[in-house]
């Protein structure tokens, strides 16, 4: 599948050259509720990662710790990002770790593929993580905040005890939780791209 870029990938800084960051713009949930457009299924979905991404660390990093690596799939797109975004390793290159083709469709070449798949038109950026539903073939979710929000509970129904009561977001520590995260997305996490494009 191929389509001329929507934008280049110095589109991630303004004309004064500071770094901007776009908003994600699929935001549905999976939710353990009657008649959830989403619900929790074990193998029903798949996380497309970068391990060069930190945003895409923290979804691994939560998927592990609350136990779902047999309800959730995934693999990581190439290191490399060109012109087209991401791209998916080919199957002669010897990469390591899950950095492989794309296991669920053989003829997509990079993450826009998947993008384009659910809509045609699509002219916002291709990112990781990307939390993809197998069964009506479309992307869940690529805000990475909100991904690690599903898996701290919603899969809860389908784990082992153990992991059941790994609590990542407990009431009384909220909202320390909450200003860490805003130190650390605007200086660790968004600092990574802050530097980068400084030049």
């Amino acid at each position: 599948m191929d389509k001329k870029p929507s934008g280049s990938i110095l589109d991630w800084a303004d004309k004064s050259g500071e770094f901007k960051r776009q908003q994600s713009v699929f935001r549905s949930w999976i939710e353990n509720k009657p008649n959830a457009e989403f619900p929790p299924e074990k193998g029903r979905y798949h996380l497309y990662v970068s391990y060069a991404c930190p945003w895409a660390h923290r979804a691994l990093i939560v998927r592990e710790l609350k136990g779902l690596n047999d309800i959730i799939t995934y693999n990581s797109v190439h290191w490399h990002m060109g012109e087209k975004g991401w791209r998916f390793a080919t199957a002669d290159e010897k990469v390591p770790g899950e950095t492989t083709p794309d296991p669920l469709h053989k003829d997509f070449t990079h993450l826009r593929d998947i993008y384009f798949e659910q809509n045609p038109e699509y002219e916002g950026r291709f990112t990781v993580p990307t939390l993809y539903d197998k069964k009506t073939n479309r992307i869940v979710s690529n805000e990475s905040s909100e991904i690690i929000r599903m898996f701290y509970t919603a899969f809860d129904d389908l784990i082992e005890e153990q992991y059941k009561n790994v609590d990542l977001f407990p009431k009384a520590l909220q909202k320390d939780i909450e200003a860490m995260n805003e130190w650390v997305y605007h200086d660790v996490n968004n600092g990574v791209y802050k530097s980068g494009f400084a030049t």
